[in-house]
């Protein structure tokens, strides 16, 4: 099969599951909306966020190498596995000892228990992560799909079960727990074939992994806390009700690039690898990779700003009014961000982390002042800030990544976001007037969707020619 069958191949499957992976995260956050409290919701906020620094830790830096790195052998490979999963179940440890002062941080004595189980949740994680790794390497993602849809399948009813019998924020913990120990499971039976880790562990044989690793560790860490400093501050500053009222419309946006984005990732970085010492093809697979996210993500988050009230109130029930104005907030900067995610897999796969980590750093000293001075006019504040941040970085983004690892020139660059934006924007106000007439959330927003819909693809049939027929050739042929 050629690379591009392969990656073609790759992007259906991903694409399948991220739609049903997607589907059974809404319909679990519909439920837990009306079940929960916006406090409840806000505490998860802050564990997630202090989990995501740990999980930077717990990989090392790893997952990325590998796929770089074409030729491993058994040794090497044992010898990472050890070091992934030595050094979860240390970050565990740390978690748990230091989950006193973290509640005591925060002002609520629940997150002693949260943080336990956070810890637990990354040692598990940990266990299936190279094999998941080396399955999107040799492009599985036939057997990636099943596996992911099946185990989220049982985290949405192990999160509902818990929430109806009054457990409050434990039915998040607890899904995404289940989750992790059914796909880690799964990820063994069917897609280790065999494999198992030597009982090995040498420092001299991955030394070129973990340079690879280092730069990674650090962009990483920065990265996180550059994605996560606004619930880390606003959970201070605000309160665990305000941050859950803002956490839960920007968490939306956020599992809405979680259905296309990742698809980018964990196809294109390993085609781009493949490709990475052919400059001319690299940035030819990068523009059609941007065009693509561009072209898939933009209609949705227009969707969400034209009829947040809709999706509010369907959504999360009629408590969350107030999370209105933030869902249209949210939609803008989710937007920047979607288009933001294809440049770090062109970083990985021209093995620059060392100018990512450069950049996040520099982004460091941006995110957290603006953030909070944003605070300080609560939430909507806090949500203007992360827009305005987004937009002012847009052309630095090009101008320091994107120029020199792949050549393409601004305008280049602009075109494959600047097309997609305008045909959403007109489809978005086509949806909105045919909309209009209607009274009830549900059919304003099916009326308004279709109409929008079938105006999206008569104009992307005229202006975005290319992107259409990609996702003509995607949609027939499935294998």
């Amino acid at each position: 099969m050629t690379l591009r069958k392969q990656a073609y191949s790759g992007v259906r499957w991903s694409t399948a599951s991220s739609l049903i992976r997607a589907c059974l995260q809404l319909l679990q956050i519909a439920v837990l909306a009306r079940l929960l409290a916006p406090a409840d919701f806000g505490l998860m906020a802050l564990v997630v966020a202090m989990v995501a620094f740990l999980q930077v830790f717990s990989d090392m830096g790893v997952s990325s190498a590998i796929i770089h790195h074409q030729e491993i052998d058994q040794r090497q490979l044992s010898s990472l596995y050890w070091l992934n999963a030595g050094a979860a179940l240390g970050l565990a440890i740390i978690l748990v000892l230091a989950s006193p002062f973290i509640a005591n941080f925060y002002g609520d004595s629940r997150l002693v228990t949260l943080t336990w189980i956070a810890g637990a949740t990354l040692v598990v994680a940990a266990l299936g992560q190279q094999i998941r790794v080396l399955a999107e390497k040799n492009l599985q993602f036939f057997e990636l799909a099943r596996v992911e849809v099946f185990s989220a399948g049982v985290a949405l009813v192990v999160a509902i079960f818990i929430a109806m019998q009054g457990g409050g924020v434990y039915a998040l913990v607890g899904g995404v727990l289940a989750n992790a120990i059914v796909l880690t499971a799964l990820l063994w039976i069917f897609l280790a074939r065999g494999w198992r880790p030597l009982w090995c562990f040498s420092l001299k044989e991955i030394r070129q992994f973990l340079g690879f690793g280092a730069y990674m560790i650090g962009n990483n860490l920065i990265n996180t806390f550059n994605s996560q400093v606004d619930i880390l501050l606003g959970g201070r500053v605000l309160g665990a009700q305000a941050i859950g009222l803002y956490s839960l419309p920007r968490d939306l946006c956020l599992r809405l690039s979680a259905i296309f984005n990742p698809i980018a990732i964990r196809v294109g970085f390993p085609v781009m690898a493949k490709a990475q010492n052919d400059i001319a093809l690299l940035k030819n697979i990068y523009l059609k990779t941007m065009r693509m996210t561009a072209s898939i993500n933009f209609p949705f988050y227009i969707v969400l700003a034209v009829f947040a009230p809709e999706v509010v109130h369907i959504l999360f029930g009629e408590k969350w009014e107030e999370a209105i104005p933030l869902l249209r907030i949210f939609a803008l900067w989710g937007l920047l961000r979607a288009i933001g995610n294809p440049v770090g897999i062109l970083l990985l796969a021209r093995g620059r982390a060392d100018l990512s980590f450069k950049w996040n750093l520099w982004m460091l000293f941006v995110y957290s002042p603006v953030v909070l001075m944003g605070s300080q006019f609560g939430v909507k504040g806090m949500a203007l800030s992360m827009l305005f941040a987004g937009v002012a970085l847009f052309p630095a983004n090009w101008y320091w990544l994107v120029r020199p690892l792949s050549h393409a020139k601004f305008g280049e660059y602009l075109i494959q976001m600047f097309v997609p934006f305008i045909i959403s924007v007109v489809s978005g106000l086509a949806g909105y007037i045919s909309a209009y007439p209607f009274e009830g959330d549900v059919i304003r927003l099916v009326v308004g969707t279709m109409a929008g819909g079938a105006a999206y693809g008569l104009l992307s049939i005229r202006l975005n020619k290319e992107w259409f027929s990609t996702v003509t050739e995607l949609a027939i042929g499935w294998k």
